[in-house]
């Protein structure tokens, strides 16, 4: 029989419930300031999980962090967390929303709970605070559970590349990568791993260039990155790292979370001088071997397309679940996707104008970038 070994440090008769069916119920005062404590001691938790993560989420998005313990069988099965926001007259919980570059999020179980019983659950909690929608990007539940539950997904996808032998990831790189990452070894690049957050100003200028250079806007403002940074850096938990040539130009620049399994890439760009080096092949294969000498196994590029498909990684479907319990939000949620994309398009001419009219182009770089 499977049995949950519950973190030190808990008191025991607060993880006692009568037998029944799943309850989420709110962590508050000590409880939720040990969260840590209590979610890293269930195995599938990640860096997304975190205090630093959700502390980050608060201060970026402006949103309430709200913490449930999940009751059932008697006694404590998991932890759930989610943003609490209210876009007019919809209130949402998001475990994550889409554009919160986080990749996932969702509860944390027990081995033996259930999570068709987790789910029902967190029906009971939405609709008695009156929740016009749910959004939840968990890895470990299957698709069919959420189906049967009414969630609907959005499908989208990624590159998981396997982290080991350096030798062996080299040899998986596509002969482009591998040429271009060999040439920046040979050009004298080196990669360095910065301890404050100027790297994320570095990174940011960039990818505002890039942005600009389609015709777009960012889809986040400077202070993102620059928080993110700080918030991981606290625990540990990112490596912002910076590509200098041999005169000491910052070349290239990104950030990369982490957990104790995964690395993820956030976002990284390089300029337009230097770019003959490759040094953007270079950030990512840096970031690759620090990623598999500190024992992580999975280096997760956050999305797809021609440049990180080169990187020898595996194409994983993911995908974000939604449930509406009002018919209103889900015709409002299509609404605003639409209106979201036009906003960008629209932000991002003006930003290229802005840009000609003042003289200060910025320069171009082809591979994607953050979340």
């Amino acid at each position: 029989m499977n049995t949950m070994v519950q973190p030190s440090g808990v008191d025991e008769k607060s993880l006692v419930m009568a037998p029944g069916p799943y309850e989420l119920v709110s962590l508050r005062g000590a409880e939720a300031a040990q969260w840590d404590e209590l979610v890293t001691g269930y195995p599938d938790y990640e860096v997304f999980h975190r205090q630093a993560w959700l502390d980050y989420l608060a201060e970026s998005r402006g949103v309430d962090i709200r913490k449930w313990a999940v009751y059932g069988q008697g006694r404590r099965l998991g932890l759930f967390c989610a943003g609490d926001l209210r876009k007019g007259p919809f209130r949402i919980w998001g475990s994550p929303l889409r554009g919160w570059g986080t990749n996932s999020m969702g509860a944390v179980l027990a081995a033996d709970a259930d999570p068709a019983e987790f789910l029902r659950a967190l029906d009971v909690a939405a609709r008695n605070e009156g929740i016009a929608m749910v959004e939840l990007e968990p890895r470990s539940f299957h698709q069919d559970l959420l189906v049967r539950a009414g969630f609907q997904p959005v499908e989208g996808l990624t590159y998981w590349v396997e982290l080991g032998d350096e030798a062996q990831m080299l040899k998986r790189l596509h002969k482009g990568r591998r040429s271009g990452v060999k040439k920046a070894i040979h050009s004298g690049l080196t990669a360095e791993v910065c301890e404050t957050p100027e790297v994320a100003e570095e990174f940011y200028d960039r990818f505002r260039g890039i942005m600009q250079n389609k015709g777009l806007a960012p889809g986040y403002p400077r202070e993102y990155p620059r928080l993110l940074f700080e918030h991981l850096h606290r625990i540990g938990r990112i490596w912002g790292l910076r590509i200098r040539d041999p005169l000491g130009r910052v070349l290239a620049a990104g950030l990369f979370p982490f957990d104790n399994r995964t690395l993820y890439f956030w976002g990284g760009a390089d300029s337009l001088e230097g770019r003959s080096f490759c040094p953007n092949d270079f950030l990512h294969w840096s970031a690759m071997c620090l990623g598999a000498r500190q024992g992580l196994r999975r280096y997760d590029t956050s999305g797809h397309g021609r440049f990180k498909r080169e990187f020898g990684g595996k194409l994983v479907t993911i995908r974000r679940w939604h449930k509406c319990y009002w018919r209103s939000a889900q015709w409002a949620r299509k609404a605003y996707e639409i209106y979201s994309r036009q906003r960008l398009r629209l932000a991002g001419r003006f930003a290229k104008k802005q840009s000609v009219e003042n003289d200060s182009p910025f320069p171009v770089e082809e591979p994607s970038t953050g979340n």
